[in-house]
């Protein structure tokens, strides 16, 4: 089913109902690396289907104070050799291959599964925007292009071990990811003093990129065992290490004047490596006699990165790159968690009930050349949860639920030196940064009636510490991006959804949501707070016009948003597929054309003191892309998991 709230921004940022700090799962198992990475990380072709908890129990990492995207992948039980192989292609010379091959017999099951695949996304760009510093106001409108392509390469293998009672599993992942975002543009630009009013003009142009890159390996084991006194009496323990080495983060800036002069610019590296692991172990005691159960378990995570960073700056009487000495910095970063958690949840009659309690002991470190930005923290928070549910006639249902979660700041957000997304805007972390914690309530009712499904949820949510990237003026002409604790945010609202079959060949899917949302803003001089009505649409028609050949349309509206410097602006576009199945359905080919009428826009305004700007950002569209699936042996054929992806702009982090 879908979800309309989620919401993919240019930033490739996941949101649910305006807020960040989604917790993706595989299979329900964390992923190791951060949403945008692990979701990227997942061919398409290979996902069954996706859950997404918005109030997740106790047993779950805390983490995502948004809640938990579990994305479950296929597998294959039927005996022998079965597999899948998909083709992608697009008109922006996006592309992708990835296989996933199965073999199952009476007593294992072995997979291999691996994905090459390059994505790119294309925009226009045009920014306005003044800045007073240094007694001057800067004037600037730049106009260009943006680009963003990745790069992922992996292969994965995993067996299943069936053994008595017990499953052994385990699997290896090797794998490279390589980003890049960039492109050039044009300045016209103008100085005035403040003091004597002479105004001055300058006109140039800008190239810069951000290329980061880094390989991976990750080794997985675990087992579950099934006692024999009674059904679903289990303990199963899970482990996973991934270490990703020779990474690098590579920034680049170069600045022209009209004659091909070089005038500013600047080289940045940040070499680094990074280890993470989790332990898991997990009981469940089912009560005799009736539907309860206790479930209780520990988990262990920690993750260390270790970074060295260094940049060059272009000197102009020179007319080369100088080391600057006083930039440089050596860090270290470590978290780890210890949590304990038990659950308890039964059904009597109509009603059931899932009651819990977590608390996690959490150990921060950060080390680094600047001993003001050094520091450790030691943390011990609980986490419940209450999910309450009643059945009523009809297959209908009333559910009410509750959970307290927690965002942990990554790890770039505290890392305390300046880089320079172009000459014009740069970016330092906050190594004081706290975390989000969250407070969710939700009250939902759902009914199925045939075919046909409806559902309607009341939501409530508190933020505490809510984490925002902040723009100031820096220096003449040039702004600074940080990471800050602006205040507390509150959106409370209602979402609707429903799937109507009309007819044996057209089924219609509608959602949307209409929601509160306000800022308690401590971080304006003026202490204003920020509010807003937002909602969201989703329409989509599903038409069988022969057997096996499908078309779909859908059309969505992402109304607008507010930030404690601005707001975005509402947008809306339409897209088309049409899906043919061949040599009895084990060839499936598409067509999808996204932004068919070439509406989507981002338009951003920012307002602070000494900064005003207006970002447009318009997607080269309309984009048309082309997949092939091929299935054999009874290998199950892919239903794509429906989900709202509005990643259409690149630019937005200038």
């Amino acid at each position: 089913a879908q979800t309309p709230s989620i919401r993919v921004d240019a930033d490739g940022e996941v949101t649910f109902r305006g807020s960040s700090g989604f917790k993706v799962y595989i299979d329900g198992k964390p992923a190791s690396q951060e949403a945008t990475a692990a979701l990227e990380q997942i061919p398409a072709g290979q996902i069954e289907n996706i859950e997404v908890l918005t109030t997740p129990s106790a047993k779950n990492d805390a983490s995502g104070s948004a809640g938990i995207i579990n994305i479950n992948t296929k597998k294959q039980n039927v005996e022998g050799w079965s597999g899948m192989v998909n083709l992608m292609e697009s008109s922006v010379w996006s592309r992708n291959l990835d296989f996933l091959f199965a073999l199952r017999k009476k007593d294992f099951r072995w997979q291999l599964s691996g994905e090459v695949s390059r994505r790119y996304l294309l925009s226009d760009y045009d920014q306005q925007k003044s800045i007073t510093a240094s007694d001057t106001l800067t004037t600037d409108h730049s106009v260009g292009n943006r680009e963003r392509h990745t790069d992922v390469y992996y292969l994965r293998s995993g067996l299943d071990w069936f053994k008595g009672n017990t499953t052994w599993s385990a699997a290896t992942q090797v794998g490279y990811r390589d980003r890049w975002r960039g492109g050039n543009l044009h300045y016209e630009d103008s100085y005035q003093s403040l003091t004597t009013g002479e105004k001055t003009y300058a006109s140039f142009n800008g190239s810069d990129f951000v290329h980061l890159y880094e390989w991976n390996l990750r080794e997985d084991i675990g087992m579950e065992h099934q006692f024999p006194d009674r059904q679903g009496h289990t303990l199963a323990a899970t482990l996973y290490a991934l270490y990703e080495g020779n990474a690098m983060e590579n920034f680049q800036t170069d600045l022209w004047d009209m004659s091909g002069n070089q005038v500013q610019g600047h080289r940045a590296w940040e070499y680094e490596y990074r280890f993470i692991a989790q332990a898991n172990a997990d009981y469940v005691y089912p009560f005799a006699d009736t539907d309860g159960k206790f479930e209780s378990g520990y988990q262990f995570y920690t993750y260390t990165e270790d970074g060295d960073y260094k940049i060059d700056m272009y000197n102009p009487a020179t007319k080369t790159f100088a080391r600057r000495d006083d930039l440089y910095n050596k860090y270290v970063f470590r978290r780890d968690t210890h949590a304990l958690y038990a659950m308890l949840s039964n059904t009597h009659s109509s009603f059931s009930y899932q009651l819990g309690l977590r608390g996690e002991y959490a150990y921060w470190r950060l080390e680094n050349n600047w001993e003001w930005a050094r520091h450790t923290r030691h943390k011990f928070d609980l986490f419940p949860s209450a999910h309450l549910a009643f059945a009523l006639e009809n297959d209908a249902q009333i559910r009410l639920s509750y959970s307290r979660r927690i965002t942990q700041p990554e790890v770039f957000y505290m890392e305390p030196y300046v880089v320079y997304v172009d000459y014009y805007t740069a970016q330092c972390g906050n190594p004081f940064i706290l975390p989000e914690y969250t407070n969710s309530v939700e009250l939902g009712y759902s009914k199925s009636f045939g075919n046909n499904t409806f559902s309607t949820a009341l939501f409530h949510r508190a933020r505490k510490d809510k984490i925002e990237r902040i723009r100031i003026p820096y220096h003449t002409g040039v702004t600074l991006d940080s990471m800050t604790n602006v205040g507390n945010d509150y959106a409370t609202g209602l979402e609707l959804a429903t799937t109507i079959q009309f007819k044996p060949w057209w089924t219609l899917d509608a959602n949307g949501n209409l929601y509160y949302y306000r800022i308690k803003n401590e971080y304006k001089v003026d202490g204003k707070n920020e509010e807003s009505w937002n909602w969201q649409l989703a329409v989509n028609n599903n038409i069988d016009i022969a057997k096996n050949t499908r078309m779909r349309l859908e059309a969505y509206y992402v109304g607008p948003t507010v930030s404690t410097q601005g707001r975005v602006d509402e947008f809306f576009y339409l897209n088309f597929t049409l899906r043919q199945q061949l040599l009895k359905r084990r060839l499936t080919a598409s067509l999808v054309i996204s932004d068919v009428l070439s509406t989507a826009q981002y338009i951003n305004t920012r307002s602070v003191i000494g900064l005003e700007s207006l970002t447009k950002i318009y997607p080269r569209s309309p984009l048309f892309t082309i997949t092939l699936a091929y299935t054999f042996n009874n290998f199950k054929s892919q239903k794509k998991a429906e989900s709202i992806n509005h990643d259409l702009f690149e630019g937005t982090n200038r």
